[in-house]
């Protein structure tokens, strides 16, 4: 049996995929520090758009974060996806923002208007606010991918 993807054509345009990547711990920093290599790879293969990537946690760094995910003790009490960021921004050059909150009704996908939407929680209960937030969505995300 052969399954066939096809790209959602406004992903190919020349323009800046947006990519929201709402949790900023272990499996969130992993991915969103993974993103800059992609938008190079994006940028080198003839996509002058790349990646727009917005970051939204709203937790802060704790002790026991140093141990296990890419913070430092000078980033105690720091907001993770805000620190992810500008350590992004400052090495690759990119303009990424961060969002310092929790994802429902409040924070609305709408101020993002993504492409791609990358679930970085682990809790059933932030997988439902990520997946109600979509349904009330103004705009068609092509992807949400699930960690």
């Amino acid at each position: 049996m052969r399954i066939e993807h096809n790209v959602p054509a406004g992903l190919l345009e020349n323009r800046r995929v947006r990519v929201l990547v709402v949790g900023a711990g272990g499996t969130g920093s992993a991915i969103v520090m993974g993103l800059p290599y992609l938008d190079q790879a994006m940028r080198a293969w003839g996509h002058s758009g790349g990646l727009d990537v917005w970051m939204m946690d709203a937790d802060t760094v704790s002790e026991t974060n140093c141990i296990r995910q890419p913070f430092s003790f000078s980033d105690l009490g720091l907001n993770k996806a805000t620190v992810l960021v500008n350590r992004i921004n400052l090495f690759w050059g990119t303009e990424w923002k961060s969002f310092p909150v929790h994802l429902d009704k409040r924070a609305r996908i709408n101020d993002v208007h993504p492409d791609i939407v990358i679930g970085c929680v682990d809790t059933r209960a932030a997988r439902r606010a990520i997946e109600e937030a979509l349904k009330t969505s103004l705009n068609r995300t092509s992807y949400w991918l699930l960690y």
